[in-house]
């Protein structure tokens, strides 16, 4: 399969949406790239298909929505894992944007389902399609929600470790916020496994996200060896999050794909 097979509809559509966004934020990235962006991320998480972004997976407690995997825990439930959906919902909101009547009728931002059998068997409801509609129309805006997340990620990253470990995370970060394709890095990975700061997400003392990726990793020698030791970092840190799972949350089939994932950064293309 050929990635971003709806690309040119996509950045065209997209570019227009977010050329103003781009240009009134404090982010590296233009509006051509933020359209790329969002392609990488529909076809990493979605494989570019609408119907995907609304999924409550097997081995999972909760759904999750769009193309970001939003997490939204059930009522009076909640999990290791920050439940973005709802602050999804509320970005939205602030930008003025509608978001579907029944959502807005729900006496809390919960979902609405207690269990994954109550939820698959609502997928043909009205509601259910119209929150489909609606997951598709915002694509944009889902990527300026992740963005927007991205943002704020080194100060929270530097917070969490010691000072003395604080010099070499921020180099780092920066080089690969400042490599070729490096944002896009950083931007995928942390939608993908998260910030890596959050004493929640560990197995066996161990975590997986971005912050571990950065402590993993061997200072590069040169700038343009950066993006590819992210990569090799990425892989031995998906490698020990397979490694630590307990039985019950064996993700070893998933692995191969994971690093299929992180080795696409360095042949970006849109």
């Amino acid at each position: 399969m050929k990635p971003f097979t709806r690309g040119f509809l996509f950045l065209w559509i997209f570019s227009a949406a977010t050329s103003l966004w781009a240009q009134s934020q404090d982010t590296p990235m233009t509006a051509d790239e933020l359209g790329c962006l969002q392609k990488m991320i529909f076809f990493n998480e979605c494989s570019g298909r609408v119907e995907r972004m609304i999924i409550w997976n097997a081995d999972e407690d909760f759904p999750s929505f769009g193309f970001g995997h939003f997490i939204w825990y059930p009522q009076g439930k909640k999990g290791p894992y920050q439940a973005q959906f709802p602050e999804f919902l509320s970005f939205l909101e602030a930008q003025k944007t509608a978001i579907p009547a029944w959502i807005t009728a729900l006496p809390t931002r919960e979902a609405p389902w207690q269990n994954r059998e109550e939820f698959l068997s609502d997928l043909s409801s009205e509601r259910m399609t119209a929150l489909k509609d609606f997951l598709d129309r915002t694509q944009g805006f889902q990527t300026q929600f992740i963005i927007q997340r991205v943002k704020g990620i080194l100060p929270r990253m530097l917070a969490a470790i010691p000072e003395q470990k604080r010099p070499e995370i921020e180099l780092k970060f920066n080089e690969i916020a400042d490599a070729p394709r490096g944002m896009f890095a950083l931007v995928d990975y942390v939608n993908f496994k998260g910030e890596g700061i959050l004493e929640t997400e560990r197995s066996q003392g161990q975590g997986w996200g971005l912050l571990q990726v950065l402590e993993e990793m061997k200072t590069p020698e040169k700038k343009d060896d950066a993006l590819e030791e992210f990569v090799r970092a990425a892989k031995k840190v998906l490698e020990n999050r397979v490694k630590n799972a307990p039985p019950e949350k064996d993700c070893s089939k998933r692995l191969g794909g994971w690093k299929t994932r992180v080795k696409n950064y360095l042949k970006i293309r849109c």
